[in-house]
């Protein structure tokens, strides 16, 4: 009877470590594998604001629609601001400023205040409960949707609530009530000890206060966008002010910009930077260039670019560009730069599949589609086909690798193709390339293609960002590239001939400016829509090139002359065996990244 008891109480201990266990592994499982929805966005500048990696130290020039996630870092110089906005919630960063993000998903959202001052718009209860503002002194919980402000200074935090209830999270925590503002100290009652001391003081009536309160009003005038996507899309209040809504027979609501520079196009006005752990990310430069970028998709209707969001989503998952790649191995076209391929990639129409080229689960695919354009269980096309948008003029946009590779702007150095080969069909789901290629940042041509390789262990991506961003800010511009036409195929394998085609004819970029907003240009001048030629038909099998070779018969080989057996000779002397070659060491010459430290959980925090 004991013995049987003992291995019952054996089991039950072992069932609950195991259940113990796969309950602590399962949310950050889950974590690794599928990157976050929610993201923030830098919206405004003024004066110096700079950017910060923890993991390289170093400090550069912060940019406007960067997307910012958990590890970011910014700072205000004197007479600068900034502000901050993930979805509907705002943060606002005086002069003098440092704001960290310790965390930013699908579920929480904490910042930490080093030093300056900070105001937080919170507009719902239940985004206030997701959000945290941590300085070294305290944790403080917004209880409700309001307007709350925190300064730093010295060894002190000042916070207090404009509108709202704000919690003071300590053991001898408390609440902060509307209209009210309070001073948190530590007082050391030995090595490893403090306590919490807190005095009531009176809210402050400044220029931070004003420029907040101004830009306050200004957010909550009625929007029209809200009736077509939702306030937790980042970047969508940035569509009012630039744009005007319409209505799309067969897609529903559709936005089109105000202002746009003749011949323009998505995806064309800007660069690509390397933001973990999507990877290659969009970071367009117009002012409202963020949510028609990440969300939703784009359609050629009435002779210009429209923006379709697509049906209304309450938290929509962000994506870091919702384009189709094409290249590489199935793309029959070479750029003469330095003998470099080409890369381009094709905006996606509405209820064509997003293929992500990251790490992810199956669910991930269908989070990231809107209702109604989500694909049916193992129905994604793979084959050769033609995307809606390759018949639009400059929909295709095609560029050296390197302009990719080295975060370069994209519409300085685009390669003007013929119609035919912009609307030859492409394989789904290419992929960019590597973002350290034979040509990147450390010289040696990098097998990451894949998105579970590209996401983990390489530590010097945001390092390469911050020192190729300034590229094209100096007035460099890479060499004018030029189409050759794909080498013909001839019966003996020698090298043909490439013959070089007229040289590119590149348009103007518009002025770049990170600090402010560029006054509008002249209205656009648009080019009426070509009539897209119709897909060709693939192949039941197809080749990894788009285009077969036509068939040509293999050339007879010359006659074998047999040669007369050699009269005998003396025995040759032996030699001395060659010394064998040293051996490879497969790892040798490949630097060993360190694993990344574990990110502190909640609950260490508070301890």
């Amino acid at each position: 009877m004991d013995t049987t008891r003992s291995w019952a109480g054996l089991r039950w201990l072992i069932a609950t470590a195991l259940a113990a266990a796969m309950v602590a592994v399962a949310p950050r499982a889950a974590a690794e594998e599928d990157p976050p929805g929610r993201v923030g966005r830098l919206a405004e500048m003024q004066g110096a604001v700079s950017w910060f990696d923890h993991e390289t130290g170093a400090w550069a020039e912060a940019e406007r629609n960067r997307p910012l996630t958990g590890g970011d870092r910014l700072s205000t110089g004197p007479d600068s601001r900034a502000e901050l906005r993930v979805g509907s919630s705002v943060l606002r960063l005086g002069s003098g400023s440092e704001l960290e993000v310790l965390e930013l998903d699908d579920r929480h959202m904490v910042f930490q205040l080093h030093a300056g001052k900070l105001a937080l718009r919170v507009r719902s209860r239940e985004v206030a409960s997701e959000i945290e503002v941590v300085t070294a002194e305290a944790r403080f919980l917004p209880q409700r949707s309001g307007h709350y402000r925190f300064d730093r200074i010295d060894d002190s935090t000042f916070a207090g609530a404009w509108r709202g209830e704000l919690r003071v999270d300590d053991t001898q925590g408390f609440v902060i009530p509307g209209g009210r503002r309070v001073e948190v100290y530590r007082e050391r009652r030995g090595p490893d000890r403090s306590e919490l001391r807190s005095t009531w003081v009176a809210m402050p009536d400044d220029a931070f206060g004003d420029w907040v309160a101004r830009d306050d009003r200004r957010d909550d005038e009625r929007s029209a966008s809200q009736r077509y996507v939702s306030p937790e899309m980042t970047g969508a209040e940035e569509l009012d002010h630039h744009g005007q809504w319409s209505r799309h027979p067969e897609y529903g609501a559709i936005w089109y910009p105000t202002y746009v520079v003749a011949g323009w196009a998505p995806y064309r006005y800007g660069r690509w930077v390397w933001v973990r752990p999507w990877g290659w990310t969009w970071v367009d430069e117009a002012p409202w260039g963020f949510a028609p970028f990440h969300y939703g998709r784009w359609v050629w209707w009435g002779s210009r670019w429209g923006w379709v969001p697509g049906a209304y989503v309450a938290r929509p998952v962000y994506a870091p560009a919702l384009v189709a790649w094409v290249g590489g191995p199935n793309w029959s076209v070479s750029v003469n730069v330095g003998g470099g391929p080409a890369v381009g990639w094709v905006p996606l129409a509405p209820r064509e599949v997003y293929v992500p080229w990251y790490r992810h689960r199956p669910g991930y695919v269908d989070r990231v589609h809107p209702p109604g354009w989500r694909p049916p269980p193992r129905t994604t096309p793979t084959g050769p086909i033609m995307y809606s948008n390759q018949g639009v003029p400059n929909a295709v946009t095609v560029v050296p690798r390197d302009v990719l590779v080295q975060r370069q702007p994209v519409s300085r150095a685009v390669v003007t193709l013929p119609p035919e080969q912009l609307r030859a069909p492409v394989m789904v789901g290419e992929k960019p390339p590597a973002r350290n290629g034979p040509n990147g940042p450390n010289g040696r041509n990098d097998r990451g293609d894949r998105g579970d390789r590209n996401d983990r262990g390489d530590r010097d991506d945001r390092r390469d960002d911050r020192r190729d961003g300034r590229d094209g800010r100096d007035g460099r511009v890479a060499p004018a590239p030029q189409v050759v036409a794909p080498p013909p195929r001839q019966p003996q394998p020698v090298a043909p001939g490439v013959q070089p085609a007229p040289p590119v004819t590149e348009s103007p970029p518009p002025a770049r400016g990170s600090q402010r907003t560029p006054s509008p240009p002249r209205a656009p001048q648009l080019a009426p829509q070509a009539a897209p030629q119709p897909a060709p038909q693939p192949a039941p099998q197809m080749a990894p090139s788009l285009r077969a070779a036509p068939h040509q018969q293999a050339p007879t080989p010359p006659p074998v002359q047999v040669a007369p057996p050699p009269r005998p000779q003396a025995p040759p002397q032996p030699q001395a065996a060659p010394p064998r070659p040293p051996q490879r060491d497969d790892d040798g010459d490949r630097k060993r990244i360190p694993e990344r430290p574990d990110r502190q959980g909640r609950g260490e925090r508070e301890r």
